[in-house]
Formats: structure tokens, sequence, C-alpha cells
């Protein structure tokens, strides 16, 4: 019975090509979207749901007031405060400090045999406390579990990471080898872990011991006892005792810093810094606070493209309907034959189901033969952890699995219970419409037509407001020119209290090319979310105003380089320290002046 169901299916197709043709296309487009946006939001949910008690697992974060009551959100916290944290705050099982690094030198020495070798710009490097393996638990190859981190230069390499730098070396014999970073930093290489293939943030290749920075003259470098410095590099993460809510341990975080932080003169003075707790399971949804760099996603967008998938699918299963009622006159006579040979309702409905099965397989097929073009197209949006291997995933097949079954019965089992209810007297008499359900049955096409027309133009105008949106994000006079303007990073040695000032060489040798108008050595770029804060405090006529304030190196070519207007005062003059301030308009409301201009010439002090 079967067999002949699909051959009279594939009989069907054979005589209806282009109807076949329209309706596996429309499936197809639906499914391999639902597809596409299925790996986009599964990859995007799955990050760290694996770790054991992730709920139980937070980062401090700190959120800084700044002049004229904005808000600046920071992952990171002031260097002494987990430490203080860990003795004073109770409700915490575990606590882990590490500091990110950026990109480096890092040099293998030499043996004698060997040649010294060395790779730059080396990135994922941390410097982890002896707890980091405590909360991030990875597996370790080589080395015992009692290497922790506690002395300073040790360091512990990633799988992938020791095979870079030692080749095929075994595991155990790199222990005791030597890793040098940016020619000042040595340490010794006292665990290998494995890399870890989960979607995970924490995709860190070297840790090297936090003491490193702690007990050496780095410290000067990084606000080693200072509460009032907070860099997004230290961060800090807890796990939460059983039982203990977040909301526990956040109020005790205003008493500790009222304890260690440094206060002014002022009775009055209020601290401008809160500290909250950031669940695990957000850290990849909170755009606040960044991840170390890393991609971010972005929930209403996901449930966004899981609406347009439903969108999607929904108007490829109603055109399939209104394609196959419309031509249910061509197969009146074919049920009326079958109806008169002794077919019943329920075996003409399972034709028609097995039709719709067969054609929605065909587009689930058709769908995974071009998802490997539609990741390439859209390779810019869909995040790096997804490719067409992807696809290859128990849950991935059981989701298509599902999808075929769903899409069949929301596509064929109103065809099947129109074409199925035709009776032979009438069929064959050329009479289509008795049965008494002609009325209803044309209220429900008409219907299902509004519709399709209906999310076809949400999705057109959509598109449409979408596209402005970028036309204008693009096209917006952000205050400052960026057209044929270059920027990039100079060295800066993270791993060494030396200042290096060959950037100022650099600047030379590109001041003598010709194509270049104008170069110079400053901060990052007017809009970049790469700053710093600091605290300045203003007095003028008996009236003290402090307060935390974001700061950006300049200097006068920086102005004229990205036009910048100057309403009231003059430049900034050449100079080796900071003598001298540029605020904005907001800056200067702020310290009370009404007249931004009176701000001009006022003494402020870096706290």
């Amino acid at each position: 019975m079967f067999k002949n169901y699909i051959t009279t299916a594939f009989r069907n197709f054979k005589r209806n090509k282009l109807f076949a043709l329209i309706n596996i296309s429309g499936l197809a487009i639906g499914i391999s979207a639902a597809l596409i946006i299925y790996l986009i939001v599964q990859y995007e949910f799955s990050f760290e749901q694996f770790r054991h008690d992730k709920d139980r697992i937070y980062r401090i974060t700190s959120d800084l007031s700044f002049a004229g009551g904005e808000r600046f959100k920071n992952s990171g916290v002031p260097m002494p405060m987990p430490e203080a944290v860990r003795k004073e705050v109770t409700g915490i099982d575990i606590l882990t400090h590490f500091v990110t690094a950026n990109e480096t030198k890092v040099s293998i020495p030499g043996n004698g045999v060997q040649p010294a070798t060395n790779f730059k710009k080396q990135a994922d490097i941390i410097f982890a406390d002896e707890n980091y393996f405590k909360l991030f638990q990875q597996e370790r190859i080589a080395g015992g579990s009692n290497a922790s981190l506690k002395q300073p230069m040790q360091v512990i390499l990633t799988e992938s990471r020791a095979k870079a730098y030692f080749g095929s070396l075994p595991a155990a014999q790199v222990l005791g080898k030597q890793v040098v970073y940016d020619d000042s930093i040595r340490t010794t290489v006292i665990a290998v872990v494995k890399d870890l293939d989960v979607s995970t943030d924490f995709n860190f290749k070297e840790f090297i011991s936090l003491s490193t920075i702690t007990e050496t003259a780095l410290k000067e470098n990084y606000g080693v006892g200072e509460w009032g410095s907070i860099n997004s590099n230290s961060q800090a993460f807890v796990k939460l005792m059983p039982n203990i809510a977040a909301s526990q341990v956040e109020k005790q975080f205003p008493a500790l810093r009222d304890k260690y932080r440094t206060k002014s003169e002022d009775p009055n003075e209020k601290d401008d810094t809160k500290n909250w707790l950031q669940s695990l399971t957000d850290l990849h949804f909170t755009s606040e606070y960044d991840t170390f760099g890393r991609h971010q996603a972005h929930k209403p967008t996901l449930y966004g493209l899981l609406a347009v998938a439903v969108f999607l699918l929904l108007l490829g299963s109603i055109n399939f309907i209104n394609l196959t009622t419309a031509q249910s006159a061509q197969r009146a006579k074919e049920i009326g034959v079958r109806k008169t040979m002794g077919s019943s309702r329920k075996q003409l409905m399972v034709q028609f189901l097995s039709e719709t099965t067969i054609l929605t397989l065909v587009a689930t097929i058709l769908s995974i033969a071009i998802s490997p073009w539609l990741l390439h197209i859209f390779t810019d949006f869909i995040p790096k952890g997804i490719s067409f291997s992807s696809i290859n995933q128990l849950h991935v097949w059981v989701f298509l699995l599902l999808l075929v079954v769903v899409v069949s019965l929301l596509a064929g089992v109103y065809p099947a219970l129109i074409l199925s209810r035709f009776q032979p007297v009438s069929v064959l008499k050329n009479n289509t419409n008795a049965g008494g359900t002609n009325s209803g049955r044309v209220w429900l096409r008409k219907s299902l037509t509004v519709t399709q027309f209906v999310i076809a133009q949400f999705l057109v105008i959509a598109t449409l407001v979408v596209s402005k949106q970028i036309h204008y994000s693009l096209h917006k006079d952000l205050g400052y020119k960026k057209e044929a303007i270059v920027t990039f990073n100079t060295r800066w040695n993270f791993f060494s209290d030396k200042v290096d000032n060959r950037r100022f060489e650099l600047l030379e040798k590109l001041k003598a090319i010709p194509e270049i108008n104008k170069v110079c050595v400053a901060g990052s770029a007017p809009a970049s979310f790469s700053t710093s804060s600091t605290t300045l405090k203003l007095e003028d006529a008996g009236r003290k105003v402090e307060s935390m304030v974001e700061v950006k190196s300049a200097n006068a070519d920086f102005f004229s380089i990205y036009g910048l207007d100057i309403i009231h005062g003059r430049m900034l003059r050449p100079s080796d320290t900071a003598l001298e301030y540029v605020i904005n308009e907001t800056y200067a409301r702020a310290l009370g002046y009404a007249k931004t201009e009176d701000a001009v010439g006022k003494m402020i002090e870096k706290n």
C-alpha cells in the first residue's frame, strides 16, 4: 500500500511539474531559513551551558557615575578588590581573579641544538590566580592537580598552544620548559590542559600566574592596591554557596568599598562606583559589559530571527495549501474513481499527506544542499563558530525531522481533508462544489491568501525599516571627520614596566611619507569605546565639584585630523605631560557653568 502511495505521488508530480517546483521552492526557502536560524540561535544559547553549577557563578562588575549623571558599566573591578572580597564578604564559595592581557610577543628559548623561536602578536593570554581552574575546569593532560599558579613566573598552556610552541613534544615533556613574554617575563610551564571544544567565552590559551604581576615591578602598570582605578582587564568571578542569593552578596559591597576607597575632604561626597553580580549565563548576552573583547549575542534579535523563521515557514505552508486547493478540480475525477473503486476517506488522506511529506522531504534535502551557499553569503552576520559541519549534530537532525513532520502536517492536513471529502457521484457529474462545504472552504482560502500577503508585506516593510536604519547609521553626522583616516595601535608593553618610546620614531617616519597629509600619536578615535576614567576635582569660588570623568589622550594634531571644533578657548599646547584639558559642553555644565565659556581657564585637579 505504501509503495502505491509513493508511486501515485511521483506520477502526480510528473504530471504537474510546475506545481511541484513552486511548492518545493517555497518550502525549501522556509526550511533553509529555519535551519540557519536554528543553528544560530542554538549556538548562541549554548554558551556556558555545559558548566556545573553555572547558576551559582557570577562576575563582579562596576557601574560608574560620570559628570552630568551619565552611567558607565565596566566589566572590571579594582585590582585589590577581589582579595578583599575573598576575605571579608560572606556567602562566597570560590573566587577567582584574573587579568586579561593584550597581544604580545612570545619567545621560546633555544637549547643549544634548536634556535630560539619567536611568535608575534599572541592573543588569549591571561594572568590567573590559583582558583581559576577550580571555577572554570579544564581537563589536565600533564601536570598534577597541585599545579595551581600560586607562585610567580609560572604558566599553564592549552594543548594547542603547547603544540604551537614545542611541536610534537609530548605534553609531559613540555613541563619545565621556559616561555618568555615580551622579552621581559620568563615563565616555567607547570601544566598542560585540553582546549575547550564547547561554546564558551573563556577560550584562553595561556595562563600566567597572577602573582607575576602583584609580586614584581609590573604592579606599577596595573594599579595594584588602587581602589580608584578600574580597568576591564581586571576580572573577578565568584561561585556562591548553595541557597545564597546574589542580592545577599551585593549588599555587602558598599561597606567594603567605603572601608578601602580613598575619600576626599568633603563629608557629603558620595561613592560614584557601585558593584553588582552578573550571572555567568547572561555574560554572552549583556552588551553593557564586554566579554574579553569577544562576540556577544542579543536576545531580542535572536527572538526576532525565530519569528522570521516561523513567518517564512508559514508563507511556504500557506502557499502549498492555496495551490493544492486551487488544483482540487484537476484531481476531482481521480478522487471520484478511487472512491468508486473502494478507497476510503482515510486512505485518500494518507495518499495526499504522503505527497506533502515527499515534497517536504525533497525541499528539506534542497535546503541542506543550499545551506553552505547561504552561510557563505551571510558570513559577516553569522558567528564564526557556525559552519556547514555544524549540521552534522544529533540535535540538528532531530530538529530537521521534527520540521518535516510539522510542515507536512501544517501544509498537508487541510488540503487532504478538502480533497478526500469530494463525493463520487457529484465529482463524476463535474459538480465539485457539492457537499455543502464550499462557502466555508472559500472563506478559509481567502483568509489564508490575505494572511500570506500580510506576512509578506510585514517582511518587506521590516526590510525597508532596517535598510533606513542602516543608511542613517552610515550617513549620520557624528561631529567629526572619518573619511580617509586610518588608525592602528602601537606597541604597548603589557608585560614590562619599561616605556617603549619607539612610537615617536614611527611618527617621524610616517610624516616623511608624501601621501600622508597629517599624522599624530594619541588615544583612540572619538567614537571608540576604548576609554579610561578618572576622578577630577574643581574648586572655584568656594565650590567643590568632584566627579568621575571619561578621558581620552589627545593633542592639537588629534583635533585637526578629526576636524573637532573648539567652541571656546584655544587648542592644546604641545607637552609631554598632562597640563591642560579640553572638555566638552556636557562636562562644563556638570561643573555648574550655565555659560560653558566660563569654564575656560579654571583649574581642575586629578584626584
